[in-house]
């Protein structure tokens, strides 16, 4: 099928800009790997091409893939994520070009805000696109070790409908993110003990975003991810000291950071104090 460009071509290599599709899964997946990003998985790509409100751009050389970008659209907010260029074609702006492509369709869509979580070689470029710095982190942790969890009575959970997941999360992030927690409503847990709120959807790649209300109805959900997917990390605000205490206790360590940043006003009812786990950092 023929693919039709969305942009002129880029400089002097005749890199062009346009929309992706399945066909691309591959080459996308390549790109983001050799950038070190966890968004490379073929399963989490396919998601985001079949997800109503989510747009992938990439960045050609003739047939050759050689920059990839997401975009999400969430109503009033709208996130960019999976920004990654091959090293032998940087220094032309097609960082740059991709995020602005992906930025204009959030715009079009009618988002208010645009989010997004930058390392620190990612966070110049943005801030020319007009990005601030939130003045949050959001710590990535990983598993050094893996702890006895067999008899851990507290991680007892239960199953939950949807409605009360997209409930809490709304509550947490100030976000309606139907769209991409819907499809895996089979995989949402909860705190089987009661007085205790939050929830954990499991995802077919792996993790899966955590929301809580406290360290104690934490716990038990990412014990729960823990054995249903060695090896997860974690992902979430640092603001949230007892995330972090309790990622050390269950055998985590913190392995990098990267800063939210936003093109927009502020979200209304954003509470990073009760995220756990971040659905992921191309989304929030």
């Amino acid at each position: 099928m023929r693919k039709t460009r969305e942009s002129a071509i880029v400089g002097s290599e005749c890199i062009t800009i346009r929309r992706a599709d399945t066909d691309d899964v591959s080459q996308m997946s390549g790109v983001l790997r050799r950038a070190g990003l966890s968004s490379a998985g073929p399963a989490l790509l396919e998601f985001n091409l079949a997800t109503p409100g989510t747009q992938m751009f990439l960045a050609c050389q003739g047939d050759r893939v050689v920059g990839v970008a997401c975009c999400v659209f969430f109503g009033r907010t709208g996130w960019l994520g999976n920004v990654a260029v091959e090293d032998d074609v940087r220094g032309q702006g097609l960082g740059s070009k991709l995020s602005q492509q992906a930025v204009d369709c959030v715009r079009r869509a009618g988002a208010q805000t645009v989010l997004l979580t930058a390392t620190d070689l990612g966070k110049p470029i943005y801030e020319r696109l007009g990005f601030t710095d939130e003045g949050v982190s959001y710590g990535v942790w990983e598993q050094r070790s893996t702890p006895t969890l067999a008899c851990d009575r507290s991680a007892t959970v239960q199953t939950s409908g949807i409605e009360d997941v997209i409930k809490q999360d709304a509550a947490a992030t100030g976000e309606d993110r139907r769209s991409y927690l819907a499809p895996f409503v089979d995989g949402a847990r909860v705190p089987a003990e009661p007085g205790r709120h939050g929830y954990w959807v499991g995802l077919p790649w792996g993790g899966g975003p955590i929301i809580a209300s406290s360290p104690a109805s934490a716990r038990p959900l990412i014990v729960d991810m823990i054995r249903a997917s060695p090896g997860s990390r974690l992902a979430f605000p640092e603001v949230n000291a007892h995330g972090g205490a309790l990622a050390v206790s269950l055998g985590f360590q913190l392995a990098r950071r990267v800063r939210r940043m936003r093109l927009g006003p502020p979200v209304p009812g954003y509470r990073p104090g009760t995220i756990y786990n971040v659905f992921s950092l191309g989304v929030g």
